[in-house]
């Protein structure tokens, strides 16, 4: 179980709506000012970017303001990171041996490509919703902090 803190910004019969903000191991690095990734970690965004909104149900009473330990089972995010990751990839690699053989002009397989791998993220996009509405994919609540 992969656990994270978070503060309670809404409560409403059994539903609470939680805050956790997003870490970044670039924070408080030396060598930050000539790392890659602190630039891209700066691409993107701090503050409200950086946060995640998530709502949890519980029995617990909350109060606003009070943290809060939250878990998410290992795979689920597993299941959803190779979901996310390697399908658009293997679409990619898929659509680019298929159309290079298929059409003798490469412009119009480069065209059939993106067409192909942006499909792939409309369907991932889809299936993640479809994911999100299943409980093992929703964060749940630990204890009070």
């Amino acid at each position: 179980m992969l656990t994270e803190s978070a503060v309670v910004i809404e409560y409403e019969s059994g539903r609470a709506k939680v805050k956790c903000q997003a870490q970044s191991a670039c924070g408080a690095c030396s060598a930050k000012s000539a790392c890659g990734t602190s630039a891209l970690s700066d691409l993107a965004g701090t503050g409200a970017r950086g946060e995640h909104i998530f709502t949890v149900e519980t029995i617990t009473p909350l109060k606003v303001g009070q943290r809060v330990e939250i878990g998410l089972s290992e795979h689920s995010l597993i299941k959803s990171a190779l979901v996310v990751y390697f399908v658009p990839l293997f679409t990619l690699l898929f659509s680019t041996w298929l159309f290079d053989g298929v059409f003798d002009h490469e412009l119009i397989s480069v065209i059939f490509i993106f067409l192909a791998t942006a499909l792939s993220f409309f369907a991932v996009r889809w299936y993640a919703k479809k994911l999100n509405h299943k409980s093992t994919y929703q964060p749940v609540l630990l204890r009070v902090l």
